[in-house]
C-alpha cells in the first residue's frame, strides 16, 4: 500500500511541477494561451471512459489540451491529469462530483500562485502520506 502512495505522490508532484514551472518565455506563452487549470482524477480501471471523461469537460465548454494516466501499483485505479483551457472550472468539478468522479487535486490558474494554492498542495501531500 504505501509503495501505491509514493507512486501516486510522484506522478502528482511531476504534474504540477510540469504545470506551475515555466522555464522560457516561448513555454510561457504557450502555457497561458492554453493550459489554464489542471485536474487529477482517481478512477477505477473498471470505470474508466475517456469518451465520458471529455464529454462532461466538452459540456462545460473547456477543452482538453493535454491528457495523462498512471496506473497504480494496485492494479484498480487510475490516476488521470486533465489539463484544459479554461480559467475558472467549477462548473466541470461539479460535473465530475455529479458523475462520482474522485478528484485529488484541482488548479485553476488564476494569476499568481497564492496562499490557497500552497494550502491545498499540503493537503493533497498529508493526503497521500495517510
Amino acid at each position: 500500500m504505501r509503495k501505491k502512495h509514493m507512486q501516486s505522490k510522484e506522478f502528482i508532484k511531476k504534474q504540477i511541477k510540469s504545470f506551475v514551472s515555466i522555464t522560457n518565455p516561448e513555454e510561457f506563452l504557450e502555457l497561458a494561451e492554453y493550459e489554464h487549470s489542471m485536474v487529477i482524477l482517481d478512477v477505477a480501471i473498471k470505470d474508466y471512459t475517456l469518451s465520458e471523461i471529455a464529454r462532461l469537460v466538452e459540456d462545460n465548454n473547456a477543452r482538453i489540451v493535454r491528457l495523462e494516466t498512471l496506473p497504480l501499483q494496485d492494479g484498480i485505479s487510475l490516476l488521470v491529469s486533465l489539463k484544459m483551457d479554461i480559467l475558472d472550472i467549477s462548473a466541470v468539478l461539479r460535473s465530475f462530483e455529479r458523475f462520482s468522479y474522485k478528484v485529488v487535486y484541482y488548479f485553476m490558474r488564476e494569476g499568481e500562485m497564492n496562499d490557497t494554492y500552497e494550502d491545498r498542495l499540503k493537503e493533497l501531500m498529508h493526503y497521500l502520506d495517510m
